[in-house]
């Protein structure tokens, strides 16, 4: 007996747990030998057995499993008509007339699970049907074709939204607003400006939202005027809209929403005063960075880093002292700043108990390329987290000094590949500085260590070592030599042919 012959006989096994095990994994096999076993699978009486069966329909994408697939819609439980709804999805053009079709059904619990199938297909044909279905007279299918429409995303679908901005049923209108935002389509502004008046506060912050996605001009005063809404959750919408826009009208407004009484206001205020970028913000913001909330601090430091305003940089040396959050986007907007003032707490920020505080830290002294960061950096290399050992890698070879050479050297037999990668880059970079810094022999033991200690994949380890090489003498002659190493030089235990000698005789005259 086969294997898939094994399955389908497990298929009616006593056990659910083995029946529900059999339809996934026929799924994950795709034999169209199985799918009528699948379709009757969609009536077993465990819900598991009937939502792993869809599934797997799904993925073998047959056909002759549309009308059961469109007949599991019905099905009472709701993780096996979301199931059917993805797989009808997933089967595509031969799903959607039946699926348009099925828009007429009787049940409105059909049509809703049409609507998302048809949506989830984004197949054009759908656009009309789904736009007719927006006067269905149930406004739980109304709503749920309006969101169909936003997966698809087709401008004949603009108007009919419009439409439904006005529909009596405030999820319709919620739906319609959020639709509108995800197709960007300018004629939408004006409606949906109208919308930011809705009784209903989820449309209202559906509204908000889609008019930050469309970037309109026209928006900024209506949306200034939402920061005062009566409900936080279009507030905080409204001041994501603004920072999307970016226009120095609502820096003012926006200011005065970093005093919110809603914590969540006052982030996303901070965070579109750092997208305007306008210096008018930067005490206020550094006011901010006292917030009695950390996603607020975390949002002004991050914020401030964007406009880069001098003025900020003590205030962001003591928020380095502030939770993780903080501290992070503390030490990467130093980074950005670039203020020699920021060296020193910088070098702290290096062994904060925090690995992203410690990253961000050895980035942003990269940025600053001061000299007094070398040593500290070459401390970091020896880090116990590979991302801090990797930047404090690429840091040192944008301040490219000498002292960082060895150090340098020894992260070539780093564990992790992307420390190793920066190293090569690093000492690269330090060469085409001051030539004659970097010794191609230290490079090669170095190299002849790391391949010596691969574990696994020796042959892989030599590649790697011989590309790095290569890298390093290219930019010891200044790349006008292009380097063929031989693999085996790199392997102490393998003797280098006639070819290897000629090779380092030339290395002695780069």
């Amino acid at each position: 007996m086969s294997e898939i012959d094994d399955l389908i006989v497990k298929l009616k096994d006593e056990s659910g747990w083995v029946r529900l095990n059999a339809a996934e994994a026929l799924g994950r096999i795709k034999d169209e030998r199985a799918v009528l076993h699948l379709i009757g699978a969609l009536k077993d009486e465990d819900c598991r057995v009937r939502l792993n069966a869809a599934r797997a329909l799904g993925k073998i994408k047959d056909e002759r499993a549309v009308m059961p697939l469109i007949g599991a819609l019905k099905d009472e439980d709701y993780r096996v008509w979301e199931n059917a709804e993805w797989a009808l999805g997933e089967i595509g053009e031969p799903a959607v007339l039946p699926l348009i079709g099925a828009l007429k059904n009787k049940s409105w619990w059909v049509q809703l699970g049409t609507a998302f199938a048809l949506g989830k297909s984004k197949n054009e044909r759908t656009v009309r049907p789904l736009i007719n279905a927006l006067k269905d007279k149930s406004g739980l299918v109304r709503g749920c074709a309006a969101r169909a429409l936003g997966w698809i995303k087709d401008e004949r679908a603009v108007m009919p939204l419009i439409g439904a901005l006005k529909d009596e049923d405030w999820g319709v209108r919620r739906h319609a607003a959020f639709v509108l935002g995800e197709i960007k389509d300018e004629r939408a502004v004006m409606p949906l400006i109208g919308a930011l008046k809705d009784e209903d506060c989820r449309v209202r912050l559906n509204a908000a939202n889609a008019l930050g996605k469309i970037k309109d001009k026209r928006a900024v005063l209506p949306l200034i005027g939402a920061l005062k809404d009566e409900n936080e959750n279009v507030r905080w919408n409204a001041a994501v809209a603004l920072g999307e826009i970016e226009d120095e009208r609502a820096v003012m407004p926006l200011i005065g929403a970093l005093k919110d009484e809603y914590w969540l206001v006052r982030g996303c205020a901070a965070r579109a005063l750092g997208k305007i970028k306008d210096e008018r913000a930067v005490m206020p913001l550094v006011g901010a960075l006292k917030d009695e909330s950390g996603w607020v601090r975390k949002n002004a430091a991050e914020a401030l880093g964007k406009i880069k305003d001098e003025r900020a940089v003590r205030p962001l040396i003591d928020a380095l002292k502030d939770e993780e959050g903080v501290r992070e986007n503390a030490a990467k907007a130093l980074g950005e700043i670039k203020d020699e003032r920021a060296v020193r707490p910088l070098t702290g920020a290096l062994k904060d108990e925090s690995c992203r505080v410690r990253w961000n830290a050895a980035t942003a002294l990269g940025r600053i390329n001061d000299e007094r960061a070398v040593l500290p950096l070459i401390d970091a290399l020896k880090d116990e987290y590979w991302l801090v050992r990797r930047y404090a890698a690429e840091a040192l070879g944008k301040i490219k000094d000498e002292r960082a050479v060895r150090p340098l050297i020894g992260a070539l037999k780093d564990e992790d590949e992307n420390v190793r990668k920066h190293a090569v880059e690093a000492l690269a970079e330090i060469e085409k500085a001051t030539p004659g810094s970097v010794s191609l022999e230290e490079i090669k033991r170095a190299l002849i260590e790391f391949v010596d200690s691969a574990k696994e994949n020796k042959s892989n380890a030599k590649k790697e070592g011989a590309g790095y090489f290569n890298q390093i003498a290219e930019a010891i002659s200044n790349g006008k030599k292009k380097f063929d190493l031989e693999e085996g030089l790199l392997d102490a235990k393998i003797k280098a042919p006639e070819k290897g000698k000629v090779f380092r005789k030339r290395l002695l005259h780069v």
